[in-house]
C-alpha cells in the first residue's frame, strides 16, 4: 500500500483529465495579470482542448516538466538515429565482405 502511494505522483498540466496521458502541451499562452498566465492545452494523446488560467508557480513547474519531456525525446531519437546508422553500416560491411556491392555501384 506504501508502495503505491509513494509511486503516486500529483497530477500537472502536462496530465490530461480526458484520457489520462501526460501528452499535454501549450498551444497559447500569455500573461493573465500580474500572477497568472492563460493557456490553451492540447492533449496528444486524445486531442483535448481546454483553456486554463494557472499562477506563475504552475507555470513554471508546467515549463520545467516539458523541458525534461523534450530533452527525453531529443534523446530517444539521438538513440535511435545512432542504432539505425550503426545497423546501415553493418549492412553495408556485411555486403562489402560478400562482395555485393562496388565502387562501380556507386559511379554516376
Amino acid at each position: 500500500m506504501l508502495d503505491r502511494l509513494l509511486r503516486r505522483r500529483r497530477a500537472t498540466l502536462a496530465d490530461c483529465p480526458a484520457c489520462g496521458t501526460d501528452f499535454v502541451h501549450p498551444l497559447v499562452w500569455s500573461p493573465h495579470d500580474d500572477d497568472h498566465w492563460w493557456m490553451v492545452l492540447r492533449c496528444g494523446g486524445c486531442a483535448e482542448i481546454r483553456e486554463r488560467v494557472v499562477p506563475d508557480a504552475e507555470a513554471d513547474l508546467f515549463d520545467l516538466e516539458l523541458d525534461r519531456a523534450q530533452e527525453m525525446i531529443r534523446a530517444s531519437a539521438n538513440r535511435l538515429g545512432r542504432e539505425s546508422m550503426a545497423e546501415d553500416a553493418r549492412a553495408f560491411a556485411a555486403a562489402l565482405r560478400r562482395d555485393l556491392i562496388c565502387a562501380d555501384d556507386f559511379a554516376r
